[in-house]
Formats: structure tokens, sequence, C-alpha cells
């Protein structure tokens, strides 16, 4: 699989680190591009913050929709 990636005029010095460190380590630049993705990737998985809602009885399916279609046809209208 290949992947083509547009590198800025302000972001050539990247590429430039990259060329070198390729000659110097002597493995394949997308070697280094892949490892470096990789890490990346792993370190910054989202950390989701989870809720404790306490104990409660989920609604049912129908109690939902049937408190959306009263909402929609008006029929929760206290004036009514």
């Amino acid at each position: 699989m290949q992947l083509n990636v547009y590198v800025p005029k302000e972001k050539a010095g990247l590429i430039e680190e990259l060329d070198r460190t390729a000659k110097r380590t002597g493995r394949a630049k997308n070697e280094l591009v892949l490892e470096a993705l990789e890490r990346y990737l792993r370190e910054e998985k989202p950390q989701w913050r989870t809720f404790d809602l306490g104990e409660f009885e989920m609604p049912s399916r129908a109690e939902i929709y049937e408190e959306y279609l009263d909402h929609k046809m008006g029929l929760d209208d206290p004036g009514r």
C-alpha cells in the first residue's frame, strides 16, 4: 500500500532530517515514518472520561418513543 503525503514548504526541514536519519541509521525512510506514526497513535489515544450515573432502570424503547411522539404531536402540552 502506498500513501503520499503533502509536506508544506515550512516543514521541509522535517524531510531533510528524515533523509539524514535514514542515512545515519541505514534504515528506510518509510520504516522510520511508520515507526513514528505508530508511536504517535499509541500515545495520543483519547482518554474518555467515565461518569457514574448511579443505579437506574433503563426505559424501554416503547417508553422512549412514546415520550418522543407525545412531544412531537403536542400531547405533552399541559395547556391542551
